[in-house]
């Protein structure tokens, strides 16, 4: 009869594993022929191990308060259902003295729990524990106890337990599957949907959010938040920002896409770069302290969403652009007459219109061409994004190492407001830049000009002086035509015309500094800047009155000439000028 009855609870128990797919149900049920067919049992737990809290949990009781018993979280090594845990085998304590001996390490507020949920019991009398164990190894362990002292478990119900544990296991995996599959369809079903509702990079993110259950917020490749699943998101994306700026960076010119785990202040997030097939566009951030494989499936459609939104931006952008290219281009030739008026109302040309040109220069040839290329499509789209800001109308010509721009001028400022204000433009541009990567460029400003026919020799003018402060290697970036002062007189000429005229006022005193490794040309140089004063010449040059006086013989009798005044001390001026000009270009 006893084994009639414990094969009808097994079958009872199978039927209800094909019965439905509610985990709960099914394990309710398994509890109750438990308890109904080992004999003696009165209670019974199904504890499942959390692996995000690493503690075994209870699913399933019977013969317990709930309400208590749910709130009961163990180690993996405590009581009799830890050790069962951990070794993986199952045990039988048929003895009160064992199984109080087992539950000596229980820590105080389980203890408190447990002896709230049995009520009047302390401790029972014999228990048996059973593991649940899968392919992966233990996932949880049933527990069931007797409260009577005239029952002892023995190995025949440790065996009948292990064949119930087995189908609770069978339940469990069953229902992970489905609900695994489920999940996987719905994000597949959700992220498609806002994909093609037309939301943008919020919908997206916000979808996101809601299948991952944690909040998220997004970067552009300028480490700006593009997105946020909610204020407070948005607010720990700026303060990731100020305080883990250079792993922002570092995570946006990784290329393996690799995420990136970090701690800082008891937050926990990951980082993932949001990547096309050769550049890092943005960052997505996902505040969690772990990530399943279906929270990963998530994040892996939703960057590869967020780069398509991202791109299909830069494209409706990069159109524009390379269309204001060409018309600017148009200019530069000088086909003014092509333009139509509604092309001409849309780079905003009228007839009261007043331009500037500014020449930019790339001087990172020293980069490899891969790394070279990524850092400037980076610089492209930053430039083009800052520009759109601006007051001005600019048109912009991309050559490859150099950007050719034409700033359209439709108010009454003067040149001097002008200049000034690109002049810091530029060099918060460069602040920005050197905020993400190193990158080496400059700027010449051509002068303002009213018409439009005037604009090859402003772009001219701004190309010179692009050239000319890249050449003398200091640390400003931008230089206008206007501060060229006296050296605007020499961009007009050849380098060889000036050099011959260097030659033919100052060449002798200069190859006679370089035969004798003398300071003659110095000398000289000091003494018109003081004026001709030879006390101050000598004063300026740290040596006596009487070398001066020595020196400045020497250098009239190289030159031939008896005085140095009037039209010929402009000479000497203008030829070292021209010498430090060509030094220096």
């Amino acid at each position: 009869m006893e084994s009639e009855k414990q094969l009808m609870s097994l079958i009872n128990a199978a039927r209800v594993l094909t019965s439905t797919l509610d985990l709960d149900k099914v394990l309710h049920q398994l509890m109750r022929e438990v308890v109904r067919v080992i004999e003696g049992a009165n209670s019974g737990i199904l504890f499942i191990y959390d692996e995000n809290r690493n503690k075994l949990v209870v699913k399933s009781g019977i013969g317990f308060d709930l309400e208590y018993l749910q709130k009961i979280a163990l180690h993996v090594h405590e009581g009799m259902t830890g050790k069962t845990f951990s070794t993986k085998k199952g045990q039988i304590f048929r003895h009160m003295r064992d199984t109080t001996r087992a539950m000596e390490n229980i820590q105080s507020e389980n203890q408190n729990l447990f002896n709230k949920a049995v009520g009047a019991h302390q401790y029972p009398v014999s228990t048996i524990c059973a593991p649940l164990l899968s392919k992966e190894g233990c996932i949880g362990v049933l527990t069931i106890d007797s409260f009577s002292e005239e029952v002892y478990f023995n190995s025949r119900d440790l065996l009948l337990l292990e064949t119930f544990a087995a189908q609770a296991t069978i339940a469990i995996e069953n229902a992970s599957l489905f609900a695994h599959q489920e999940r996987s369809e719905r994000i597949h079903s959700e992220m498609a949907a806002a994909s093609l509702s037309h939301t943008g990079m919020n919908g997206i993110n916000t979808t996101l959010s809601r299948l991952v259950q944690k909040e998220t917020c997004v970067y552009n490749e300028h480490l700006e938040i593009a997105a946020s699943s909610s204020d407070e998101a948005e607010n720990s994306g700026n303060e990731l920002r100020v305080h883990l700026g250079e792993e922002l960076k570092d995570v946006m010119y990784n290329l393996n896409g690799i995420s990136t785990r970090y701690e800082a202040d008891g937050t926990a997030f990951y980082m993932f770069p949001i990547q096309t097939d050769t550049i890092t566009i943005g960052i997505l951030v996902v505040f969690a302290i772990d990530l399943d494989t279906l929270d990963q499936l998530a994040i892996d459609l939703g960057c590869s969403l967020f780069a398509r939104e991202m791109m299909g931006q830069e494209r409706i952008r990069t159109d524009l652009y390379n269309y204001e290219g060409y018309l600017l281009e148009q200019l530069f030739d000088q086909r003014i007459d092509m333009f139509s008026l509604p092309q001409r109302s849309l780079v905003g040309i009228s007839e009261k219109s007043r331009f500037l040109c500014i020449n930019l220069l790339i001087s990172n040839d020293f980069l490899p061409f891969h790394e070279l290329n990524r850092k400037r499509q980076v610089f492209n789209r930053l430039l083009y994004r800052e520009v759109k800001n601006l007051h001005d109308k600019v048109l912009i010509l991309d050559r490859n190492m150099e950007y050719d721009l034409l700033v359209i001028i439709n108010d009454s400022r003067n040149e001097g407001q002008i200049l000034e204000e690109f002049i810091r433009f530029f060099k918060n541009f460069n602040e920005k830049i050197q905020g993400l990567m190193t990158f080496v460029f400059h700027v010449g400003l051509g002068r303002v000009f009213g018409q439009i026919s005037e604009i090859q020799s402003s772009h001219r003018d701004a190309k010179r002086c692009a050239q000319y402060i890249r050449s003398t290697n200091n640390d400003e970036i931008i230089f206008s035509y206007k501060d060229l002062g006296i050296y605007r007189l020499f961009l007009k000429h050849e380098r060889d015309e000036l050099q011959e005229f260097v030659t033919d006022i100052i060449g002798p005193l200069l190859s006679y500094d370089e035969k004798h490794d003398s300071e003659l040309f110095k000398t000289l140089k000091t003494y018109i800047e003081c004026n001709q004063n030879m006390t101050s010449t000598a004063k300026a040059s740290y040596v006596h009155l009487n070398t001066i006086k020595y020196r400045l013989q020497n250098i009239r009798e190289l030159l031939g000439k008896d005085s140095m005044e009037g039209k010929r001390i402009f000479e000497l001026q203008m030829a070292i000028y021209m010498r430090e000009y060509l030094a220096s270009s």
